[in-house]
């Protein structure tokens, strides 16, 4: 019988988790503020051309938040397919933060940093450790 030893969850996992909550806080509420503002125009009559892709992204928005929520909640107990989820959304995040980069927006910058920290940090040994204890 061979024994599994318990891992700690790493230092540095828990500023992970900090960023996430940072991030769903404000995917989530950006997102519910986008569909509010585009369904009270749409009450007064004052609905703009390609309102569906502004919708498209208020929900994406909100969507991703729920997913950081799931990520962080089952980090905390870990879950092996937690890790790969979150490096996907940070990946994202950094495209997203690269378009905005070249369409002028420097303040893009910061997150593109942020993101690639979190990656960093998710693959580093001790952290693939704590997500694969729990298979």
């Amino acid at each position: 019988m061979t024994e599994q030893q318990k891992v700690s969850m790493p230092g540095r996992l828990i500023g992970v988790l900090v960023v996430l909550a940072i991030q769903m806080i404000g995917n989530g509420f950006l997102g519910w503020v986008l569909i509010d503002e585009l369904n009270e125009d749409a009450e007064h009559g004052s609905s703009m051309d390609g309102a569906g892709g502004y919708y498209f992204i208020g929900y994406l928005s909100v969507a991703i938040a729920f997913v950081l929520l799931v990520c962080a909640v089952l980090t905390i107990s870990p879950r092996a397919w937690v890790r790969p989820v979150i490096i996907t959304v940070e990946a994202v995040s950094i495209v997203s933060g690269l378009i905005n980069l070249v369409n002028g927006a420097v303040a893009s910058l910061l997150g593109i940093v942020i993101a690639i920290v979190v990656i960093s940090t998710l693959l580093s040994q001790e952290v693939v450790d704590w997500y694969q204890q729990r298979r």
